[in-house]
């Protein structure tokens, strides 16, 4: 039975995590299954595939309509607009069949309009749509951390299934260098972004002087397209002037595999400053690039919060940190101890392993034959009747 299957995503110019799990997603069901990727704007599908190393020929890539520009403005004036766009989108997509539709988009309040619907949630937005949310017969977490708050927040058991990681290995020559990767948005107190704090790990390496004497810090990372964005990546340039710190903007993915290659440490320091309990969205849900870097024997000192807790462990393969005194102190270790930074990077790169491409595709090619199982039995049920 060769399914019909739509998959959502108004974010796609965000470049980041959840959208390699979206392209990744409609690479592997195309292999089966007539796919179609819905987004909000016109996508360069070459710049995609490159950036993040996926093929999206048999893929169909459609722009959906937004409201005409007297009911957007209506809507604006309402303070409904997230509403309206659903409602427009909704309608557009009831006409199409679909047999399976899959929901991969962050804060999305959109009715599923198929016959049998999955929402990936990256993780549970504090506002939901009751009635949207339930309308999903199955909810798929990222990872345990965001499964727990979906639990809390939406009431409903998710189906946990970790994003697709690439391997960037094998490692080469390791070199002095400490690595960050992530994108590049400006912070904000109003919503749940969880922002990357390049900030506070550039301060960190201003003040660790002694490491500044042969030991480099590269930032790498899709830069925002707002203003906002772009003052917060200015900013990072100026307040680094002078240092041995790098900043790789929108770099080819031939280039940030290259980084972590020859990086010796990772750092990740997402969901600092921000108590998990009052602010779990701008916690890490995951950690795609703690696992890339893994991957190529880069040994992580992350943020012990979210999801990096579910992808490090401590002082085996990586070292978690809590303060910014604990960053220095386990950073310091390894710098000092080249055969330390040997020993766990191996056995980072074997931890890593667990999150490939490969086990991802096998866990959604098992999900979707489950609801193609069940259109067959619906399919008997009516032709009975």
């Amino acid at each position: 039975m060769r399914l019909n299957v739509g998959i959502y995503n108004l974010h796609m110019q965000a470049m980041g995590g959840g959208e390699k799990l979206t392209l990744v997603l409609a690479e592997q069901l195309s292999r089966e299954y007539d796919v179609s990727l819905f987004c909000a704007e016109p996508l360069d599908v070459r710049t995609l595939e490159q950036f993040f190393d996926v093929d999206l020929d048999r893929v169909n890539v459609q722009c959906l309509d937004g409201p005409r520009p007297l009911p957007r403005l209506a809507a604006r004036l309402r303070g409904d607009t997230a509403a309206t766009l659903c409602e427009q989108h909704y309608r557009q997509l009831r006409k199409l069949n679909l047999d399976v539709f899959i929901n991969n988009s962050y804060a999305s309040g959109l009715i599923c309009p198929a016959a049998h619907g999955i929402f990936v949630c990256m993780f549970p937005h504090a506002t939901p749509v009751r009635s949207a949310v339930n309308s999903y017969e199955t909810i798929v977490a990222i990872s345990d951390f965001s499964a727990a708050w979906v639990r809390q927040r939406w009431q409903r058991e998710a189906e946990i299934i970790y994003p697709p990681c690439d391997d960037m290995g094998p490692p080469s020559t390791k070199e002095k260098i400490i690595l960050h990767v992530g994108r590049f948005i400006a912070d904000s107190d109003q919503d749940e972004r969880h922002h990357k704090r390049q900030d506070l790990l550039l301060n960190a390496f201003k003040s660790m002087t002694d490491l500044q004497q042969g030991w480099q810090l590269h930032f790498a990372g899709s830069l925002g397209v707002d203003r906002r964005s772009r003052e917060f990546a200015a900013a990072l340039g100026d307040n680094a002037a002078g240092l041995p710190v790098f900043f790789h903007f929108n770099s080819p993915r031939d280039d940030v595999r290259e980084l972590y290659r020859k990086a010796s440490i990772y750092w990740h320091a997402t969901g600092f400053g921000f108590a998990v309990n009052d602010y779990p969205g701008k916690q890490e849900h995951f950690g795609i690039t703690t696992v890339e870097a893994m991957s190529a024997a880069a040994v992580p000192v992350v943020y012990a919060s979210g999801g990096q807790k579910e992808i490090v462990t401590d002082a085996v393969d990586g070292f978690w940190w809590n303060d910014f005194d604990e960053l220095a102190q386990q950073t310091r270790k390894l710098v000092k101890d080249e055969d330390l930074r040997r020993r766990l990077g191996q056995q980072a790169v074997t931890s890593s392993r667990r999150f490939g491409k490969q086990t991802f595709a096998e866990r959604i090619d098992q999900l979707i034959s489950r609801t193609r199982d069940r259109l067959k039995r619906k399919s008997w049920s009516n032709s009975a009747d």
